[in-house]
């Protein structure tokens, strides 16, 4: 707390060292009162004195008069108020500056913007919408800030056609002028894609195969290696008859990415159901077992052995796939399938330790738990969640 008041402290006498030799530079005639600056520099003082450090920054605002070399102040002001979470004074301290209109129309903007983060900050999502479109249409140093603010409040409301209509404004256009090592295009048609996957899952739901189709593939023509278009493209093909396509989007998927054997199985298995034996399918898992490392496919594999070639033959590759890379997973499934005596409690003590592990793990910003995200709920980057790799995971 002490360190605080003294950076308010701090703050507070630079801004009014500034403001009084700013006045004294003055003329005389339109130099105030000795006393009206005293108290007003006293005033700010005794609010941070009492540790009133919110108190004392509104004396400032509304004490500091407002021109374009005070602006940058103002600004910061504002910003802090908002970090702290006292939006309203934020909303006051911006407010008050749109009031003037003799600031030139670039520094409106500006203070545009920041009362736009005020209001998306209070959640007051209408509001920031209005000033974030009117900044769109006039203001071009400002309107890409605008439309990713705008892409952000469509995805947290769902309203999905409406971020795509934003988030296409943000593409740079194509040619030699883009550089490659510019990331923020690749992160925004990341988010086109899962975008239309989202609009194709409601279509889905609704039975509208033809259009969740269309959907899905511009959601692929956006991000071609996105594992939920395939998963989605899979599911599809399963809903219109045709467990063959389905088989051939979900074998690609294994091959290219098989962390995410979890997934990918549960309708793998369905389509080989479909279209071939028990028998097959304890094939093709062993080809993808011999190249793949996942304790899930492994454990899947075991339990598809022990169904056709019988329990034996099914603890003999799970014995040498945990000496191999042991992990909880592949410990239990063995356990499962030996008849000692006293295992059936270790089995349910590692399931027990199972049940409260993260299966899921943002590559971004650590976020973990055990429900499949594809928008991050911490950092709100699409695809950066994987299933945990380790002893305990995959």
């Amino acid at each position: 707390m002490e360190a605080s008041v003294s950076n308010f402290l701090l703050l507070f006498a630079s801004i009014a060292v500034g403001w009084l030799l700013g006045r004294l530079g003055r003329s005389k005639v339109e130099l105030p009162a000795p006393v009206d600056d005293s108290n007003s520099y006293y005033k700010g003082l005794n609010f941070l004195l009492n540790e009133q450090a919110d108190e004392a920054v509104l004396t400032v605002v509304n004490e500091l008069p407002v021109r374009l070399e005070t602006l940058p102040t103002h600004l910061a002001l504002g910003n802090l108020m908002r970090s702290k979470g006292e939006v309203e004074a934020a909303i006051h301290i911006h407010q008050n500056l749109l009031s003037r209109p003799s600031l030139p129309r670039v520094e409106l903007h500006k203070v545009h913007l920041e009362l736009a983060r005020d209001y998306i900050s209070a959640g007051l999502l209408d509001r920031a919408e209005r000033l974030l479109r009117d900044l769109v249409d006039e203001s071009q140093g400002y309107r890409a800030e605008a439309l990713e603010h705008l892409r952000h409040i469509y995805q947290t409301e769902k309203e999905w056609e409406q971020a795509i209509a934003v988030a296409v404004q943000l593409l740079p256009k194509r040619g030699w002028l883009r550089r490659a090592q510019d990331k923020s295009p690749q992160l925004v048609e990341k988010a086109l894609s899962h975008y239309h996957c989202e609009i194709a899952e409601r279509l889905l739901s609704d039975g509208d195969l033809k259009a969740a189709k269309r959907e899905l593939v511009k959601a692929e023509r956006y991000d071609s290696d996105c594992l939920r278009v395939g998963l989605l493209l899979a599911a599809l093909s399963m809903r219109q008859g045709r467990a063959g396509e389905a088989l051939a989007v979900l074998q690609e998927l294994l091959r290219s990415q098989p962390l995410w054997a979890m997934q990918i199985l549960p309708l793998f298995k369905n389509a080989f159901s479909e279209m071939a034996s028990t028998a097959e399918y304890v094939d093709a898992l062993s080809r993808f077992g011999a190249t793949t490392d996942s304790s899930y496919l492994a454990v899947e594999l075991a339990g598809a052995l022990a169904e056709v070639k019988g329990k034996a033959e099914a603890l003999t590759y799970i014995q040498s796939v945990v000496k191999r890379r042991p992990t909880f997973k592949t410990l239990s499934c063995w356990l499962s399938l030996s008849d000692a005596e006293g295992q059936a409690e270790l089995r349910l003590a590692i399931d027990e330790v199972l049940a409260t592990r993260p299966v899921y793990q943002c590559r971004h910003c650590g976020f973990s738990g055990r429900k499949l995200h594809w928008l991050c709920p911490s950092c709100e980057q699409w695809g950066t969640i994987a299933p945990v790799r380790g002893t305990q995971g995959d």
